[in-house]
């Protein structure tokens, strides 16, 4: 089986916000984690928001994936923002961590917008 992973990023005045689609699991982790740490080096945002809308499916290694990314980005000052709508398969799989570990969660791209722009205290 070959797993292909889609994603693209908007550079925004008040964040990068980066989009999976599909499958975040084991077999496209490590290549996710790569593009959003390059994104992150190219932009230097405040914030980075991984907004999981469009994700149909995500397993343990999709949260391993937002700790590395939390741990990788939080020394250089960017806040990591994560998009999980309620009822999503990635809203139940992160109700499960201890969610400060891993940077923040909203349940719209505009709340976690909100939040990077300062309209949303912490």
């Amino acid at each position: 089986m070959i797993h292909r992973l889609e994603w693209d990023t908007d550079a925004l005045p008040e964040a990068l916000v980066a989009r999976p689609a599909g499958d975040v699991d084991m077999a496209v982790t490590s290549e996710l984690a790569s593009a959003l740490l390059a994104a992150v080096e190219e932009h230097g945002p405040g914030c980075l928001v991984v907004d999981l809308g469009a994700v149909d499916y995500m397993d343990s290694s999709g949260i391993e994936l937002l700790f590395r990314v939390h741990a990788a980005t939080t020394g250089d000052g960017v806040d990591l923002i994560v998009v999980a709508p309620p009822g999503s398969n990635a809203a139940r799989l992160l109700g499960l961590v201890a969610m400060s570990d891993i940077g923040e969660v909203r349940e719209s791209l505009d709340q976690a917008l909100d939040r990077c722009s300062g309209r949303e205290r912490r």
